[in-house]
């Protein structure tokens, strides 16, 4: 029967010799320079995010259909849950 080897924690760990030698990918020189591509900082925050809300009668239906059936499914669950609730105190 063979033991596991206890590692004396007195001593310092060994360190493995780390390999810096790796494959280099290669990279199309198309793709080094793109001039259309926006570099971070050139444009002010308030011009990356514009919050433009359309205020027409198709928007505004969409968002009091979304509103409605927000409050539908809380009146749902609220309800359901005291339906139970009840059922659970007649039994």
């Amino acid at each position: 029967m063979s033991y596991a080897r206890i590692p004396d924690f007195s001593q310092p760990a060994p360190v493995r010799a780390a390999t810096t030698a790796r494959r280099q990918l290669p990279v199309d020189h198309r793709y080094r320079n793109l001039p259309d591509e926006q570099q971070p900082g050139t444009i002010e925050p308030w011009q990356a995010v514009a919050p433009v809300r359309p205020d027409t009668a198709h928007s505004r239906s969409l968002r009091f259909l979304d509103v409605a059936g927000e409050l539908l499914a809380a009146v749902a669950i609220i309800g359901g849950g005291m339906v139970l609730t009840g059922l659970a105190t007649l039994l």
